[in-house]
């Protein structure tokens, strides 16, 4: 190619991040991609051909992208093209993928995104969060401690919440050095602390109010509602991690979190006969807090008669499960 002719189009070679590892000035067409060293483009790709494909132009001087014979074809954007069929390269950025490379295709008419601002004093709104869930955290060890207890009672339970916030930012981001060449654990600490506060307010704070105004139906949704803030959680980390590939990163995150919510119930029910662990087995209301109104107490054993026969039902299950050895 003749370096003096004018650009024709800019070739990058895209990595798994979306960011171009290398580029290639098109001064003339056609180009061909493929492992040969007689290709204008060649790639170190096993899942490629000698000669994979061609950019060239049409009769009216329109760029295409034909797929020359091979096993694997080739894919520009959603569609795939089987050997011999060609399709019109309109850049805005246009992904080849080829194998297991992708290239990225940039014409001279491409239309630019706009310019994104810097994100100057990003931590500052994170750092807030993290400073209210650290007192959260330490308002939430003194209910629970003895009056006067010491300072040493104090400590393990005070280190325990940011070293285990910086542990998880630690992983993260030795995950974006693997996938991003880069260590961005600033990044992934804006992420977890306003999620990690909203998660502890949520964990402590739902399932105390279900119980102050007697609904029990609302302290059944703090655990799914739980599993989905953990979710959300990860799936901000994910997007960040792999922002080439956001549906792929949903779809994942909505898998893993149908079969998490599934295999808890399954757990639930296995022990507990009920899709949802029963309401106040583990937050009992304080009598302070109560809102709502109590109950005559020929309602309440009135509501418990039901009970002795799923007690009965589940006995007469245990001793088919496990009987006695003496038969008593």
């Amino acid at each position: 190619m003749d370096a003096g002719a004018p650009r024709l189009a800019l070739i990058d070679w895209v990595e798994r991040d979306g960011r171009a590892a290398h580029r290639l000035d098109v001064h003339a067409w056609p180009l061909t991609i493929g492992r040969a060293l007689d290709n204008g483009i060649v790639l170190d790709d096993p899942y490629v051909a000698a000669r994979h494909a061609r950019l060239q132009t049409d009769a009216e001087g329109r760029l295409q992208l034909l797929a020359l014979p091979g096993i694997n074809g080739v894919r520009i954007g959603r569609r795939r093209l089987a050997p011999g069929q060609a399709v019109d390269v309109t850049g805005d950025g246009a992904v080849v993928q080829i194998g297991q490379s992708r290239l990225r295709v940039r014409l001279p008419g491409e239309a630019l995104a706009a310019e994104r601002p810097l994100q100057r004093g990003a931590l500052v709104g994170p750092l807030l969060a993290g400073a209210a869930l650290l007192a959260y955290s330490a308002v939430y060890i003194w209910i629970g401690l003895d009056p006067g207890a010491d300072f040493s009672n104090w400590l393990p339970d005070l280190l325990e919440l940011p070293i285990a916030v910086a542990v998880w930012c630690g992983l993260w981001a030795l995950l974006s050095k693997v996938f991003q060449h880069r260590f961005d654990f600033n990044g992934h600490l804006r992420i977890a602390l306003p999620w990690l506060l909203a998660f502890a307010l949520f964990s402590d704070l739902w399932r105390e109010l279900a119980a102050a105004v007697n609904a029990p139906r609302l302290w059944l949704l703090s655990q799914p509602i739980a599993q989905l803030l953990l979710a959300a959680m990860i799936h901000a980390h994910l997007r960040r991690l792999l922002p080439a590939y956001p549906r792929a990163v949903t779809a994942a995150v909505v898998a893993l979190t149908l079969g998490g919510g599934l295999l808890s119930m399954a757990l639930t029910y296995r022990s507990t006969d009920r899709l949802l662990a029963a309401p106040y087995m583990s937050t009992l209301p304080m009598p302070a807090l109560r809102l709502a109104g109590t109950v005559p107490p020929e309602q309440l054993v009135q509501s418990m008669q039901p009970l002795a026969a799923r007690l009965a039902e589940r006995v007469r299950r245990a001793q088919v499960d496990d009987p006695d050895d003496d038969g008593d």
